[in-house]
């Protein structure tokens, strides 16, 4: 069965919005073999980037409520021709590399879309058809980048002059190609033209002798001849029907293994039936793929058994997701600390711990370590950080008796006494250190500055030779204004006796007659 849009898919794929729908901004569906658009106009209507490329698409539709949608990638679809995006009225950027639309006057159904900037249409058979640039470019005049090539003024004034003639060829040209459709259609059979991507799936598996269906090109006519040939047709299978829509008895492996290589060797018509047909066998080989004990889907990808015991009982230390852990081990505890990303999810951490080993399972990639010393596996706390992310998980001795919580608490509590302790001892050696010469002048220099202000005499100057003298002999009244930052603050100079204390000089002091004086 193919892949559905629904409500489950969808808030899957919402993880990083809580599986929220409602208020869902961007979602990548690529690489689910998705047939058909649907549901996303009921569920997510406020999308503004949706992710569809690497599906087997081949219709633009349902899209037209997403008001608010920016961005649309369909890469590597089946989608032949552009429409049904009239109602996305937001849309700026539009990607169809690798589909296959062939006509470029598909292209006049954006002309309504006027916030489109880029349009990507590398890969597409209508890059091919002469003046497909030019036509575009005049087409959609609001476009600023087109197959990853920015517009320039020039080349629209160009375009511009060639824009009449390029849309009439092109019209004759589709005139054309719908006179010849409709000639093979009545040439064919019935049966020929109603041929579904079902019977071209069953041809292309079995290489039955049968014939097979016109293609709608002389191309892929002549491809169904030489795979048809005698010289390349394989022996039938002997099971009818096809393995997309019906269920044919379970074929052997060796069987499984040939249509495997046929596969990977055997050209396919590039059509979008041809593809779409080759998707759905694929689906079903990968389904039929574990009752045989084949892989069909890629066989280096086969998922080794894990080995977390040795044969005689031993648990095995493993770390498949080379976290960084560390261990810290108390009188009381034993510690674990992991470091995982923040961004990680807390339902994807799973802890088992057994009294001589845990295991720790992030996102399905297991941590496992044996521990030295015996732990109660009922008495574990586990936390994260909301900052960092980081794990610990603490355990408590067996010997112990009490509870985590507790026991945590008495222990930071011991923790903060000791640093406290530790702090009193390291400024206690900083004063033994000191020096036993060394004073403290009691006259600090920002003192002394504010101090020797100019004073009240007339001329507002300083005696600069006696500096030493007067503060030696004199005493500053106190005065608030020195406390003012900024204000023209005056000291009152007041005589005070001379105090033996106050004029003792330094015990390191030694008079040097060699130094001249300062006058």
């Amino acid at each position: 069965m193919p892949q559905q849009i629904d409500e489950q898919l969808l808030r899957k794929r919402a993880e990083h919005n809580d599986g929220d729908l409602s208020t869902l901004r961007e979602v990548t569906l690529h690489q689910f073999d998705i047939e058909r658009i649907e549901n996303l106009d009921k569920y997510c209507r406020n999308l503004e980037i949706l992710y569809l490329q690497c599906n087997q698409i081949s219709r633009i539709e349902n899209l037209g409520k997403l008001k608010r949608l920016q961005y649309l990638q369909l890469s590597l679809n089946n989608i032949t021709t552009i429409e049904n995006l009239e109602g996305c009225e937001s849309l700026e950027k539009l990607d169809l590399t690798v589909n296959f639309v062939g006509d470029p006057l598909c292209v006049e159904s954006l002309k309504g879309n006027i916030h489109l900037r880029e349009l990507f249409l590398v890969g597409n058979p209508c890059t091919d058809v002469p003046g497909y640039r030019e036509f575009v470019i005049t087409t959609l005049p609001q476009l600023r980048l087109l197959d990853s090539k920015e517009i320039e003024k020039s080349e629209r004034i160009l375009a511009a002059q060639e824009y009449p003639a390029i849309r009439e060829a092109l019209l004759k040209r589709r005139a054309e190609k719908l006179t010849a459709k409709d000639a093979i259609s009545a040439a064919s059979s019935t049966s020929e033209a109603a041929a579904s991507p079902t019977e071209e799936s069953e041809h292309y598996l079995s290489r039955n002798a049968k014939a097979t269906p016109k293609a709608s090109t002389e191309d892929n006519t002549q491809e169904s001849k030489q795979i048809d040939s005698p010289a390349q047709a394989p022996e039938p299978v002997d099971a009818p029907g096809t393995l997309a829509n019906s269920a044919p008895p379970e074929p052997a492996s060796d069987d499984l293994e040939r249509r495997r290589l046929d596969f990977q060797n055997k050209p396919v018509p590039h059509t979008p039936e041809a593809r779409l047909a080759a998707a759905r066998d694929l689906a079903a080989l990968r389904e039929s793929a574990p009752k045989n004990g084949a892989d069909f889907a890629d066989p280096t990808k086969r998922k080794k058994e894990r080995i977390l015991f040795a044969p005689d009982g031993r648990v095995l230390q493993k770390n498949e997701g080379k976290y960084l852990f560390k261990w810290h081990s108390t009188p009381s505890t034993l510690v674990l600390t992991v470091e995982i990303s923040k961004f990680l999810d807390t339902s994807l951490i799973d802890v088992d711990v057994h009294p001589t080993w845990i295991r720790v399972t992030i996102k399905a990639k297991i941590l496992q370590l044996v521990m030295e010393e015996e732990v109660q596996t009922t008495n574990v706390a586990c936390e994260r950080s909301k900052l960092t992310g980081q794990l610990a998980v603490t355990m408590v001795k067996a010997s112990v008796v009490g509870d985590v919580h507790e026991i945590r608490s008495r222990e930071r509590l011991l923790a903060e006494q000791q640093a406290a302790k530790a702090a009193e001892a390291a400024e206690a050696n900083a004063k033994a250190a000191r020096p036993r010469g060394a004073r403290t002048n009691p006259l600090s220099r920002s003192s002394l500055r504010q101090t020797l202000e100019p004073s009240g005499d007339s001329k507002g100057r300083l005696d600069y030779k006696n500096i030493f003298r007067e503060q030696a002999t004199h005493k500053t009244a106190p005065d608030s204004r020195l406390l003012m930052p900024g204000a023209l603050a005056q000291s009152k100079i007041v005589d005070a006796p001379i105090i033996a204390a106050d004029i003792a000089p330094d015990e390191t002091f030694r008079d040097n007659p060699d130094v001249p004086p300062l006058c």
